[in-house]
């Protein structure tokens, strides 16, 4: 009799622990042990170790306890598991900001604007008072106002109007900056704003030497002021005899520039190929430079519009 009331006080006490251990909120090492040795399968300990919290001693000799005790090692790594803070998100690094702005600016450059300025706008979320990403959301804007006239299409002003807002109220700070001046230049042009443009264009120059999109802005000006002079009955004479010479000079001027990358060579080509063709009236010269345009970028946006210029030529 006796020794069946022990056997039986025994029962009683280990399925106090197994109850409780399962009940609790909070998991301890002896919780684990009593449920090991009330012979309770892994995977059913691990999931209670998942759905409770955990407040084990994990150290070296915590652990060492827990084999001795029978503890299996999926248990223990489990418990280990529970125990560790959750992962950090990964932070950037410090060269992050300027690969994603470089990769901004590079959208920009090869003419997609729309894209350019949703990643502007994405870095101007995380530095909003960054004022040369506000520069070049503006240049963006501009870049897609300029993709919109070099198809003739209708209602880019208004994304030169957000462009001017976005530089004027900088300019007191920004006046040395060359990427400041070249959007100005490019906002008044878009403008009919040929002056600003021009002294804006220059200023940039003389701020950076071979600055080559500057320059082509000069040559965009030069066109547009030949072009006018043509179509003025007082000065159509005149105007003819010399028609092209000064968007020649300004676009050859970046042409002969240093390291110019083959989608600012692609655009002086393709605009030197519209000279020869609607002010000097030689499509065999405006072929030339659609040619030559097209194999310095045939993926860039004038390389592609050289490209729509010589099928209209070969279907002549």
């Amino acid at each position: 009799m006796r020794g069946s009331a022990g056997i039986f006080g025994l029962f009683v006490i280990v399925a106090f622990l197994i109850s409780g251990a399962l009940a609790a909120e909070t998991l301890t090492n002896d919780a684990v042990v009593a449920m090991v040795k009330a012979g309770l399968g892994e995977e059913l300990i691990i999931s209670k170790g998942k759905a409770a919290e955990g407040q084990y001693d994990l150290s070296v000799d915590g652990i060492l306890m827990l084999k001795r005790d029978g503890v299996s090692e999926a248990i223990i790594k489990a418990m280990v598991d529970t125990s560790a803070p959750p992962a950090a998100a990964p932070s950037k690094s410090a060269e992050a900001p300027a690969k994603e702005t470089q990769a901004a600016i590079a959208l920009c450059r090869q003419g997609k604007g729309a894209e350019a300025a949703a990643s502007f706008d994405k870095l101007l979320a995380e530095r909003p008072n960054d004022e040369d990403l506000r520069i070049w959301k503006a240049l963006a804007l501009l870049e897609q106002a300029r993709a919109m006239k070099d198809v003739n299409a209708a209602g880019y002003k208004p994304l030169v109007t957000n462009a001017y807002r976005i530089l004027q109220p900088i300019g007191r700070k920004h006046g040395d900056n060359p990427e400041w001046n070249l959007a100005m230049a490019r906002a008044f042009w878009l403008n009919d704003r040929p002056t600003w443009a021009g002294r804006a264009a220059g200023k940039a120059l003389e701020l950076r030497v071979n600055f080559a999109e500057a320059q082509i802005v000069l040559g965009d000006l030069a066109y547009d002021s030949e072009v006018n002079a043509i179509n003025a009955p007082a000065t159509r004479d005149s105007a003819r005899r010399f028609a092209g010479t000064y968007t020649r000079q300004e676009h050859e001027k970046a042409l002969s520039m240093p390291d110019l990358s083959g989608t600012l060579r692609a655009e002086a080509l393709y605009k030197l190929g519209v000279m020869s063709a609607e002010l000097e009236g030689k499509p065999a010269a405006a072929r030339e430079y659609w040619q030559r345009a097209t194999d310095a970028d045939p993926a860039c946006r004038y390389g592609v519009l050289a490209q729509e210029k010589l099928k209209r030529l070969a279907g002549k």
